[in-house]
């Protein structure tokens, strides 16, 4: 799931450890008053670990209309050590009672409240090594604010509750030794009011009636598992069975709020399909005994559960799945990465949250593998160069992180979650396997699955797997791109002089404008540089590891017409060309590059622009020209030019100016595609719309466009289905809106606070999102105070609020005004987004009063401190880019002024 790297040396460790637990050699006779009275020194970060789970059994007792629940932990110990403490995680849980057994004797204990999350039990008397038992008998919150630990939300009326414990959460339902590198087995028994169903990670043993109208339900014991994929849901659901998946034939089902069954018939026909795609990559079956994929409303995306996969409703159901092609997309690509998981995160897990690359990035990774394989009309190839494109733009900022970043807080475990893990880490993996050979690299990823499964690994685990199957060392390779932040621009020189053709690379780090990181990084670069020959083009390849470097072409005959330094946009590094070579690639010679390479080349094109290199308004002079771009992927790469045109730096004449540009480029595209499918059209047309109708509508305002988009609007709002595709009818509502006034704003708001049905409930709020006049995004603000909205449903009004250039003062003064409000009913891992919605001043003034307000409020909170560092690095780059490319920019858009407005 919704986004680390180094462990403390062995002395610090040892440190740590001896100070958090004062171990003891075993004690017959009670410790002296005076000791027993000192309390103990509580860990700081990590669980010390001379004492270690070997299994937990639970029961609790639960009620979705009710905010608390009750249970009983017995959690079973091995002691390595003598040790006079016990340390668990527990966030907002009552422990009532508390007993411990070791030899078959009680040890009467205490609890004592260590720092932060810490829960310590400290026995009577020292406890020597050995098999113990601690009981627990608690109390715990159903919360309705938050969407980690154990959460309750309502479907057409009805309470569930569910569960998210990536990355924290398990603490908040279980006293528990809550880090991955506890894995061990968990059995779960719940206990419900009648009527409502228990479900969670393994199959259902038992449903017995209880005492006063309760149903007892018993869970079969699961694979050893860490604390944050264990999962449960309680509710009234409905259970749609899909074909048994995978080479065991293990019984697989879409569990739905009742009544929303009907809805997943795309989840039920394509999950079987897509475990036997990752069985055949993997090599071996999928490793538990059911395949459950459970709707979760307010979810925040999915979540990899062995045996209980959970899915945001939203992104799971559909009521006209058949028509909506990027509903079909986004499940079929986030089910193969859940699904994935169940190998890389769950068989094998981290063995700490440093190594949460070998999770995620590995599971992004082989979402493109697999999409390729299963999908191959999708292009997803080519997409995945796109996606690498915005990877290495995150990475661009100092206060990036790594991909093995240290673990030195509890908030470097919550921005772990980030664009770096799954995207830099899937990047640099396909490049890897592109210069192993993905023969090679299938054989390592298998290896390393084999040596560790049901157990934790580290990188050094992965590297020494994959580093045997290539017969090399892999790891300096990989390691410079793991464990520095940053990438690698690399600048490719073609030199004729000599009797064979070559290339003068050198590399350095790739900054933007007004950025403070140091350039003189170095990596271990494999790239391969494609060039003409009279048959087909060529390759030459090498690993870059020195500042610079000579490759010769060894097959060219004479001096070749073009070089293009990253084939197949393979490379996780920018590239850049002379002014003439670069050209030739993007005009005549553009026939010569692949699909993917005319991708990768147009989202450096947009670093040269960033990094200052080539002047905006040359870059943005190609857009013209690929407005009527047939190929999607190559039009889609265009937009990332469209992002130099960024209204939060231009001014109010030309934010206008550029509404107009889009008019203009993208209008009669868009006019004559219309507004409504027509028979026959395939995917990529429907999707081409979409992206049209936000262009030319919802930003340009194109008036023949917004008039079909409120004429849908309207029947929309009258209970009409103007469309099933559900896609095409959001992006529609979206130009409504955009180019709406006060009195669509109020219908929606009125529409919005009656509807039951929470799917439509959210395409009101979607709708309402996209209104840009201040002072109806003012009254969205308000909307963010009322105790009787859901903030998980309506907090992310302030987002986008704080994106729109003319509503950003008053988003700005709103959260100063009400921050204490909004932090009390926000989610708590939520709270920057806070300072994340308003980082896109682009000013000195608005920067150092977002600085003053911030600092001290982010510090507090999870994640905060990161957030404010990137909210501050990316309105100082916008400012020097504003410097420096935006007198470009804006004779770009001047240039283009009707006449009357040019001369006046």
């Amino acid at each position: 799931m919704p986004r680390l790297r180094w462990c403390p040396p062995l002395a610090l460790l040892a440190a740590l450890l001896a100070c958090a637990s004062r171990q003891s050699p075993p004690s017959e006779s009670p410790p002296p008053a005076a000791a027993e009275a000192k309390a103990p020194v509580s860990p700081t970060l990590r669980l010390p670990t001379h004492v270690r789970p070997t299994g937990y059994t639970a029961e609790l007792t639960l009620d979705p209309a009710q905010p608390t629940f009750q249970g009983v932990l017995d959690i079973d110990l091995d002691v390595k050590q003598g040790t006079d403490v016990v340390w668990l995680h527990g966030h907002d849980l009552t422990v009532k009672e508390a007993t411990l057994s070791m030899g078959g004797k009680a040890v009467p204990v205490r609890q004592t409240k260590g720092e932060g999350d810490f829960l310590g039990f400290v026995p009577e008397r020292a406890l020597g090594p050995g098999a113990a038992r601690l009981r627990l008998v608690y109390e715990g919150n159903l919360s309705t604010r938050e969407t980690m630990g154990a959460f309750r939300s309502q479907e057409a009326g009805a309470w569930y509750v569910f569960t998210q414990f990536e990355a924290l959460g398990a603490r908040r339902v279980f006293p528990c030794f809550d880090e991955p590198g506890f894995k061990v087995p968990w059995q779960l028994t719940f206990h419900t009011p009648k009527g409502y169903t228990a479900v969670t990670n393994t199959p259902q043993v038992a449903e017995e009636p209880g005492p006063s109208g309760t149903t007892t339900w018993r869970f079969a014991r699961t694979q050893p598992l860490p604390s944050y994929l264990i999962a449960f849901g309680v509710g009234t659901f409905d259970f749609v069975e899909a074909q048994p998946s995978g080479q065991k034939a293990v019984r697989t089902r879409i569990i739905t709020p009742k009544g929303r069954g009907a809805q997943a018939a795309y989840a039920a026909q394509v999950t079987p399909e897509i475990l036997a795609h990752l069985e055949r990559y993997f090599g071996t079956p999928y490793p538990y005994e059911k395949l459950d994929v459970l709707s979760v409303s307010l979810l925040g995306g999915a979540m990899e559960h062995p045996g209980l996969v959970t899915f945001n409703s939203e992104s799971l159901l559909s009521p006209s799945a058949e028509d909506s092609v990027e509903f079909r997309r986004g499940f079929y690509h986030t089910q193969v990465h859940e699904l994935a998981h169940q190998w890389f995160g769950d068989l094998v897990t981290m063995a700490w949250w440093d190594d949460l690359w070998l999770n995620e990035s590995f599971a992004s990774w082989a979402t493109v593998r697999i999409v390729s394989e299963a999908q191959p009309s999708w292009d997803e190839p080519v997409a995945r160069v796109r996606g690498r494109s915005f990877a290495l733009g995150t990475d661009s900022l100092v206060s990036a992180r790594r991909v093995r970043q240290p673990i030195q807080s509890e908030n470097d475990v919550f921005n772990a979650f980030d664009g770096i893990t799954y995207g830099k880490g899937s990047a640099v993996l396909f490049m890897t396997e592109a210069w192993l050979g993905p023969d090679v690299f299938q054989r390592g990823v298998r290896r390393y699955l084999a040596a560790h499964a049901h157990g934790n690994a580290t990188a050094e685990d992965f590297l020494s797997a994959l580093s045997a199957e290539a017969g090399q060392d892999v790891s300096g390779v990989l390691s410079s791109f793991l464990e520095q932040g940053g990438a690698p621009l690399v600048t490719a020189r073609l030199d004729c002089a000599g009797k064979t053709p070559q290339v003068a690379l050198s590399q350095s780090r790739f900054l933007p404008l007004g950025s403070q990181g140091d350039s003189a990084r170095r990596w271990k670069v494999p790239l391969c540089v494609r060039y003409p020959t009279p048959g087909a083009p060529e390759r030459a390849c090498t690993v870059l590891e020195a500042e610079q470097a000579v490759l010769p072409l060894p097959k060219a005959q004479g001096c070749p017409a073009w070089i293009l330094p990253n084939a197949e946009g393979a490379g996780y590094f920018r590239t850049a060309l002379d002014a003439r070579m670069l050209g030739r690639l993007l005009s005549t010679d553009a026939r010569a590059l692949s699909r993917t390479e005319r991708v990768a080349l147009l989202g450096d094109v947009r670093a040269l622009v960033n990094n200052g290199a080539m002047p905006a308004a040359d870059a943005l002079g190609l857009l013209p020209g690929l407005a009527g771009e047939k190929d999607l992927q190559v039009f889609e790469a265009s937009r990332e030019l469209l992002g130099l045109l960024n209204p939060g730096m231009l001014s109010e004449k030309s934010r206008e100016d550029r509404a107009r540009f889009l008019r203009e480029t993208y209008g009669a595209r868009a006019r004559a595609l219309g507004v409504a499918p027509r028979a026959g059209e395939d995917e990529d047309t429907r999707l081409l719309r979409l992206q049209l109708l936000r262009l030319a509508g919802e930003e340009g305002g194109e008036p023949t466009l917004v008039a079909e988009a409120r004429k849908v609007t309207e029947q929309w709002l009258a209970g009409q289905t103007p469309t099933r595709d559900e896609n095409l009818l959001e992006t529609l509502l979206d130009v409504a809106s955009a180019n709406g006034d006060a009195a669509l704003h109020t219908r929606l708001v009125q529409a919005m606070r009656a509807e039951p049905d929470r799917k439509r409930r959210e395409q009101y709020l979607g709708a309402l999102r996209a209104f840009s006049e201040p002072a109806l995004v003012k009254e969205n603000l308000q909307l963010l105070l009322d105790p009787t909205l859901d903030m998980r449903e309506v907090g992310w009004l302030l987002y986008f609020a704080g994106m729109e250039p003319g509503a950003r003062d008053l988003t700005f003064d709103f959260v100063k005004q009400h921050y204490d409000a909004l932090v009390r009913r926000l989610p708590e891992d939520r709270v920057d987004m806070l300072a994340a919605a308003l980082s896109s001043f682009c000013d000195p003034v608005h920067r150092q009063e977002y600085a003053a307000f911030f600092e001290q409020r982010m510090a507090g909170a999870p994640g905060g401190p990161r957030t404010y560092a990137r909210g501050l690095e990316q309105m100082d780059l916008c400012i020097a880019f504003k410097a420096a490319q935006g007198p470009s920019i804006e004779a770009f858009l001047a240039a283009r002024r009707p006449a009357k407005a040019t001369h006046r």
